[in-house]
């Protein structure tokens, strides 16, 4: 009996293709991976998140606490984001040149954050503090010296009901007056600095506002529950310099000895044979070169010690010395 061979066309093939489609089917047993975005730091994971989160969910009801007392009004305030930057890139990214800031800083030291609130949410604030009820005015308007004080102490007691939990660790407490545009803070470029955001919402009509807060994220690690790593045990220049040289000392180096070379047309090459003699471009007592790293360090003269080849160094080529030290090469 004869066989018979079904040749399917392309054609053919290309319509049960699209008929049974080409994709494959999804491995439901294929673990998922999380996106992970390498240009910004990963100092909490989802745990310590977690943890602060919850933590600063109770610092949101104590802000709305003083809210509600300063106008004597209820207010729902927040949790809104969490995000972590290196301070090089976010510095290059925040815009606070209108925002009313308030910096912390532990005793006797430098501001290490801030708070910040925008143009529009600092007028409809003084504006409800001072009693008025017309907030239409100029977000660009320069505020009062009164309006300054009211602000300040608004944005104090906000800030303290932050940094209370805290203030076990970090002595934080909140630094000079109240101003307008990007508070002077010293960071790290590769320094990890966690931005809070709350969401302050009023039982009144009126479009939510919100209140930041910038800070590093070593601040936040013991209220996140991340353990602090050992800090490196300091170790003087001399010693490091002295633990490198000793390494670099027993580190293996090749080195190759050549005694000269030569140039061929790859028509001779392939005219060589066995008994051929091959003529140099050197002369029979010119030195040998010793190289490393594709550079010549010595010159010296063929030899022989205990049965191998060997070298005799005559020079250096760096430094043009006469040296008579023999050196081996296997």
């Amino acid at each position: 009996m004869a066989s018979s061979t079904n040749h399917l066309g392309r054609a053919k093939i290309g319509q049960l293709l699209a008929a049974i489609g080409s994709k494959h089917a999804p491995d439901p047993s294929s673990p998922q991976a999380a996106s992970h975005d390498w240009r910004d730091p990963h100092y909490f994971n989802a745990d310590h998140q977690g943890r602060l989160t919850q933590a600063l969910g109770q610092v949101a009801a104590r802000m709305a606490e003083i809210l509600a007392r300063a106008r004597n009004s209820a207010f729902e305030v927040s949790l809104k984001a969490l995000t972590q930057h290196y301070a090089g890139d976010f510095c290059h990214r925040m815009e606070l040149d209108r925002d009313y800031c308030l910096t912390f800083a532990p005793d006797k030291a430098p501001p290490c954050g801030f708070v910040s609130i925008s143009p529009q949410t600092t007028i409809a604030w003084v504006t409800w503090l001072l009693g008025d009820v017309d907030s239409a005015r100029d977000p660009n308007q320069a505020l009062s010296p009164l309006e300054e004080s009211l602000l300040g102490d608004l944005l104090t007691l906000m800030l303290e009901a932050f940094l209370a939990p805290l203030r076990a660790l970090h002595n934080l407490r909140p630094a000079g007056p109240v101003c307008q545009g990007q508070p002077n803070l010293q960071y790290e470029l590769t320094e990890e600095i966690a931005r809070i955001v709350f969401q302050v919402k009023s039982a009144d009509a009126g479009a939510p506002s919100e209140i930041a807060l910038v800070l590093p994220c070593s601040r936040l690690a013991a209220l996140a529950g991340k353990t602090a790593a050992a800090a490196p045990a300091k170790v003087a220049p001399q010693e490091l310099s002295h633990a490198l040289m000793e390494h670099l000392q027993q580190v293996p180096v090749t080195v190759r000895v050549t005694l000269t070379s030569t140039t061929l047309t790859f028509q001779e090459v392939l005219d060589l044979g066995p008994g051929d003699i091959l003529l140099l471009d050197k002369p029979v007592d010119g030195p040998a070169e010793l190289i490393l790293d594709g550079r010549t360090v010595f010159r010296g003269r063929p030899a022989q010690s205990q049965g191998q080849y060997a070298v005799v160094i005559l020079e250096s080529e760096t430094a043009g010395q006469q040296t008579t030290t023999a050196k081996t090469s296997k």
